[in-house]
């Protein structure tokens, strides 16, 4: 199975909808704060992800896809400096704050804020067309802000739907 092949993401799909987290692959996925800010996530392989995340493969894609093709809105603030960073700054180009799960630091591990975008310039859940809104249900972390976490570990226990630990 070729890593990035419909086999693969599948295979991704298959162990979170049945409550194993994939720990083989960096999973990409996206929540809103408790202030209907987009965040973008990507697991690093051990990272926690909300159960909601796997209902639907074709779901995600479609979400994903409209996320990764939002225009350019403005230069984003890199607060993590890793040696490629183009994932996480684009996304804040884009006006979502982009999220890296970090367990290889002397820090406890967890989400930690790679990228965010201007504040004015942040993408709102209310800002988004109908069926991306849908798409969001679940996947909000209540309790957070992320516009507020920089230098911590994002607080995920406000998930409604659990997660894949």
């Amino acid at each position: 199975m070729k890593a990035g092949s419909r086999k693969w993401d599948e295979a991704i799909w298959a162990a979170g909808a049945a409550g194993e987290r994939p720990d083989w692959a960096d999973v990409v996925w996206y929540a809103v704060d408790g202030f209907g800010c987009v965040g973008m996530f990507t697991s690093a392989g051990p990272g926690p992800i909300p159960r909601t995340v796997f209902r639907s493969l074709e779901a995600h894609n479609s979400l994903a896809k409209y996320l990764r093709d939002l225009p350019f809105k403005g230069k984003p603030e890199l607060l993590i400096r890793y040696k490629r960073t183009d994932v996480w700054r684009q996304a804040a180009e884009q006006g979502l704050y982009a999220f890296d799960y970090d367990c290889d630091s002397e820090l406890p591990a967890g989400y930690r804020l790679v990228a965010r975008p201007p504040a004015s310039l942040a993408l709102s859940l209310s800002t988004l067309p109908t069926w991306v809104q849908e798409q969001f249900g679940d996947l909000c972390v209540s309790s957070e802000s992320f516009a507020e976490s920089a230098g911590r570990v994002l607080d995920l226990s406000g998930v409604r739907s659990g997660l894949v630990a």
